[in-house]
């Protein structure tokens, strides 16, 4: 049976050595309703200064819309007591082939909000890691890697931020990400650029020292996006 995460291990991989500039225990300083209100009156706020009317059925409920769309969904991720429950398994083919040809890779496809302008950036993300004594259910890596795309960002910081904490929960730092997105900042704002695509790496252990595997990472992540 698979033993449960202690509290102490769980925080470590919610916050990582990446950490989202967030203010101490902000999130849990007030209730979500107390929350939803006070985004929907800043929100009205803004909607009024633009000049939108209000009163217009349309627009009448989109601060209130807004809020809870923020507070329950796409910064969700702020809130360390949303991380994913995530179970540890015991790795079977460990001593079959402990090395080379057992890296793991999840594909994940990810929405965040750049911290900049609070916009979509939308893309891919793949996740590997060499499994050891322990595995780790696949769809908890894409639960890992939502939560923390769940949250005003960087995409060079949620790469890191995902590889950390898989490194974390696993225990040992043989992990590696990579994220391809578009940034709306870049192609609605700005330079306009409709075709822009960031790439970000992040390489712990093994995929770090090692070009052999780092190529088979690569190799293997671009296989999959074909």
């Amino acid at each position: 049976m698979p033993k449960p995460l202690s509290k102490a291990l769980i925080k470590k991989a919610a916050t990582t050595r990446f950490p989202t500039p967030i203010l101490p225990d902000a999130f849990s300083a007030h209730t979500r309703e107390e929350k939803i209100a006070a985004i929907a009156r800043h929100m009205k706020g803004i909607m009024e200064v633009l000049g939108l009317d209000l009163k217009n059925d349309s627009l009448a409920q989109t601060p209130e819309r807004v809020a809870a769309m923020y507070v329950d969904e796409i910064f969700a991720g702020l809130d360390i007591e949303a991380f994913p429950n995530v179970t540890l398994f015991e790795d079977q083919g460990h001593e079959v082939a402990p090395t080379i040809g057992r890296l793991v890779i999840t594909r994940v496809n990810i929405v965040s909000f750049c911290e900049h302008h609070l916009v979509p950036m939308i893309g891919t993300a793949y996740v590997g890691y060499l499994p050891k004594d322990k595995i780790i259910g696949l769809s908890k890596i894409s639960r890992i890697a939502r939560y923390f795309a769940a949250r005003p960002q960087l995409q060079e910081r949620l790469s890191a931020q995902i590889g950390d904490s898989l490194a974390t929960l696993l225990g040992h730092p043989d992990v590696a990400v990579m994220i391809k997105a578009q940034h709306s900042c870049v192609i609605a704002r700005g330079t306009k650029d409709e075709a822009s695509a960031t790439t970000t790496f992040f390489t712990s252990g093994i995929f770090k020292t090692s070009a052999e595997y780092r190529k088979e990472f690569v190799d293997m992540s671009r296989g999959m996006a074909d």
